[in-house]
């Protein structure tokens, strides 16, 4: 993604003026998904937030700079997205219900005119957009490979990175269908991208894959020591990876703050459930396998 670039003309300072952009944009995502970018004018605009033009043009000098907005609005949806699939909970789903979740929570985004609009002018007129280009799809693609490893461990980056590659770029040709067609025929295609995923990742993140791994009685260790979810998928990711450090607990949860993750690896270290080497600044923790004998 490109770095981000304000489009308004001038930052709203005050609480009635920012709400008003909000309105602004939210009139903007309707009209451009209703009639098109070309068709989209600068009064239907205001019209619609039931604002005057003039107030329009104090924050936005045209239409293609409130489209430049609603790009920024799009990404910070995406974000928002992520942050949810990334939950442990979610990952530990089971698989049927993880690729439901996962499909649902994509068709939530785009029930949203803004996303709608933003994604499906990308594939028609790229040059309007300002601040998202074609490497927002490699970020995309990066964070699914992410998504499955943290599912399964034993994944090479290789092997994730191409199942994230078939999965987006198949998926967004179909989102891309589903969003120019009627609501009847969109919910159709839905439904067979939830198909396709399964179909396509069962052998590689399905339940099956998972249970093969002899590491499964770590869901009875979990129970027996009273480890949170977090703290179950740190030991899981222990279990299947020659080391684990601090770092590798900051890129499975983003959102946790580093002394959380800290005393997480403490806990399992004070109960040996992992094994410490290493001085503080660059400890890291190996499984314990005589916890499997």
């Amino acid at each position: 993604m490109k770095s981000e670039k304000t489009s308004l003309r001038r930052q709203p300072q005050q609480k009635r003026s920012q709400e008003r952009v909000e309105r602004i944009l939210d009139a903007a995502a309707i009209v451009f998904d209703e009639v098109g970018y070309d068709a989209a004018t600068t009064h239907a605009i205001a019209s619609r937030a039931n604002t005057a033009v003039g107030s329009l043009y104090q924050f936005f000098p045209d239409k293609l700079a409130i489209f430049n907005a609603l790009e920024l609005r799009h990404v910070e949806r995406v974000y928002l997205m992520w942050e949810k699939l990334t939950r442990p909970e979610v990952i530990q789903l089971p698989f049927a219900d993880f690729i439901h979740t996962l499909v649902n929570q994509v068709e939530q985004l785009f029930a949203n005119p803004t996303s709608r609009i933003v994604f499906s002018t990308f594939f028609t007129s790229p040059t309007i957009f300002n601040n998202i280009d074609p490497s927002f799809t490699q970020e995309v693609i990066q964070f699914a490979a992410k998504l499955f490893k943290m599912r399964n461990f034993t994944l090479t980056e290789q092997r994730s990175q191409l199942l994230a590659e078939i999965a987006v770029n198949a998926s967004n040709t179909l989102i891309l269908l589903s969003l120019r067609t009627n609501k009847t025929h969109s919910q159709e295609i839905i439904i067979e991208i939830e198909n396709l995923l399964k179909a396509y990742l069962q052998a590689d993140i399905g339940d099956e894959t998972i249970k093969r791994n002899p590491v499964n009685s770590l869901d009875k260790t979990a129970k027996q020591y009273q480890l949170n979810s977090r703290q179950s998928l740190i030991l899981r990711y222990a279990s299947q990876n020659p080391e684990i450090t601090i770092k590798n607990c900051e890129a499975m949860f983003p959102d946790v703050s580093r002394r959380t993750l800290q005393r997480d690896l403490k806990l399992l270290s004070d109960r040996q459930l992992l094994l410490f080497r290493g001085n503080t600044d660059q400890r890291c923790y190996g499984f314990n396998f005589d916890l499997l004998n």
